[in-house]
C-alpha cells in the first residue's frame, strides 16, 4: 500500500489515478475488535476503498476516550491506552490489511464526541468561535495533533505520519465560524494550522473537512482550496436538512459547482459526505427512491471526472446487542442490498481509475445505468430536520441552519 498524493487535480497512487469510492462511519475508531472489523468487512464487500471517521474523541463513548481534562496539570491529556488511542492503532492496522484507506478529521465543529465545545469548556472561552482564536485552545489543539502525528502504532510499529493506510488528515469536521469577520477568522486558522501540520507531516494529504459553502458560515470553498498547504477540497450534500425542495436537481448543481472549483484550483474536489434519509416525517418513502437519487448524483461525479465520494453512513453489527447498529438518523446502510447504486459506482470508479478517460465495459455500464424512477421530491414541513451523527438519538444533530446555498 502506497501513500496517496495529489497531482493534476487527481488523487495519485504511485503514478496512477486513485478514485475514492467510500463511506463515513462515526464510531469506527472507537469500537472494539469485532464491531470495527464488521464495518471493514461490509465496506470491502461493497467494493469501497476509503472510510472517513473521527480521529478525535473528547468525550466518553462506551468507556473509550482519546483525550480528557487532567485537573492535576490543568490541561487536556491524551489517553494512550487500551480504551484510548490503541483503538485507533488497531483501526489503522486493520484498514491496511483490508486494503482500505482512511480520512481522519482531527476535531469536530459539533458537540458530538466532545468537539470544539469541549475545548471551549476546558479553557473557559466565551463561545465556540473562540476555538479559532484563543491562544490556549490553539495550543491544546496543536498539542493533540502533535501527539497523533508522532504516535507509534503498537500494531504496525510505524509512526502515524508514516502510515500508508491514512489517506488524509482533515483540520476539522464541518468547521464554521459565525462571528463577525468569521470568514477572515476561519481562513486565517486554515492557513496557519495547515502550514503547521504540513511542517510536521509532509507525507500525508491534508483537507479542511468543510461543507463547501460559498461564503456562508465563514466557509469559503474557493479560498480554502487555494490555500497552498491544503491538498484537496471537500463538500457535503444534505438537501433535506438544507430544506431544498428538489434534492435531485439541487445535488446535481451542487456537485457541478464544486467540481468546477476543484478544476479551477487544479486540486481534487471530494464529495466526502452525502445522504438522504428514508422514513419519518421528512424522509423519502423508500430506500429504492433514495438509491435512484444516489445513482444520479454518483453518475455526475463519475462523468465529470470527480475525485470521488463518501456516503453517510455505513454500519454493521453492534457488539453490545449482536444486532445491526441502530439507524438513529435514517441515513444508515449495511450492505449492497441497501444501496446498490453505491456498489455499482464503486465498480465504475475502480475501472475509471485504472483506465482514465476510457468508457466502462458493457457489464459495468449495465449495472450502473439501471432504470431510474426519480421524481421531484418536496419533503413535508416539520419543525426540525432529521438527525445525522448520533451517539444516542437524543443527542444527534443534522445541520439545519444553512441559508440558501446557491
Amino acid at each position: 500500500m502506497n501513500l496517496i498524493g495529489a497531482r493534476g487535480g487527481h488523487f495519485d497512487d504511485n503514478g496512477s489515478h486513485f478514485k475514492v469510492a467510500g463511506a463515513n462511519n462515526y464510531y469506527l475508531a472507537f469500537a472494539a475488535h469485532s464491531m470495527r472489523r464488521a464495518v471493514l468487512n461490509a465496506a470491502k464487500q461493497m467494493g469501497l476503498n476509503v472510510l472517513r471517521c473521527p480521529a478525535f474523541l473528547d468525550a466518553t463513548w462506551r468507556g473509550v476516550h482519546f483525550q480528557s481534562w487532567n485537573p492535576a496539570t490543568n490541561r487536556p491529556e491524551v489517553n494512550s491506552g487500551e480504551n484510548g488511542l490503541e483503538r485507533l492503532d488497531h483501526l489503522i492496522a486493520d484498514a491496511e490489511q483490508w486494503g482500505i484507506r482512511l480520512i481522519l478529521p482531527l476535531v469536530n465543529h459539533w458537540p458530538d464526541f466532545g468537539g470544539m465545545d469541549r475545548y471551549v469548556e476546558w479553557f473557559h472561552a466565551p463561545s465556540r468561535d473562540a476555538f479559532y482564536t484563543d491562544p490556549a485552545i490553539r495550543g491544546a489543539y496543536q498539542s493533540y495533533i502533535n501527539q497523533i502525528l508522532t504516535r507509534k502504532n503498537i500494531v504496525t510499529g510505524r509512526i502515524y505520519k508514516d502510515e500508508p493506510a491514512i489517506l488524509a488528515w482533515e483540520l476539522a469536521n464541518e468547521p464554521r465560524c459565525n462571528a463577525r469577520d468569521g470568514g477572515a477568522i476561519l481562513l486565517e486558522w486554515v492557513r496557519g494550522m495547515s502550514r503547521w501540520i504540513k511542517q510536521n507531516d509532509p507525507h500525508h494529504l491534508l483537507g479542511v473537512g468543510d461543507e463547501g459553502f460559498f461564503g456562508k458560515h465563514g466557509v469559503d470553498c474557493h479560498a480554502f482550496i487555494n490555500v497552498p498547504d491544503i491538498d484537496f477540497g471537500t463538500f457535503h450534500l444534505y438537501p433535506q436538512a438544507w430544506k431544498q425542495r428538489d434534492p435531485l436537481s439541487f445535488g446535481l448543481r451542487w456537485i457541478e459547482q464544486h467540481l468546477a472549483a476543484g478544476r479551477s484550483a487544479g486540486k481534487p474536489m471530494l464529495l466526502e459526505e452525502y445522504g438522504m434519509s428514508v422514513g419519518g416525517r421528512r424522509g423519502l418513502s423508500s430506500a429504492s427512491e433514495r438509491d435512484d437519487i444516489y445513482r444520479a448524483w454518483l453518475r455526475s461525479v463519475l462523468e465529470q471526472d470527480g475525485a470521488g465520494d463518501l456516503a453517510w453512513m455505513i454500519a454493521s453489527t453492534d457488539d453490545e446487542t449482536g444486532e445491526r447498529y441502530p439507524d438513529y438518523d435514517r441515513f444508515t446502510f449495511y450492505g449492497d442490498a441497501d444501496v446498490p447504486s453505491i456498489c455499482a459506482h464503486a465498480l465504475e470508479m475502480t475501472f475509471h481509475a485504472a483506465v482514465p478517460n476510457s468508457a466502462p465495459t458493457p457489464a459495468v455500464t449495465a449495472i450502473a445505468k439501471a432504470p431510474q424512477n426519480v421524481t421531484r421530491i418536496a419533503p413535508a414541513a416539520m419543525p426540525a430536520p432529521p438527525t445525522r451523527a448520533a451517539i444516542p438519538p437524543k443527542s444527534a444533530r443534522k445541520n439545519s441552519d444553512v441559508p440558501d446555498t446557491r
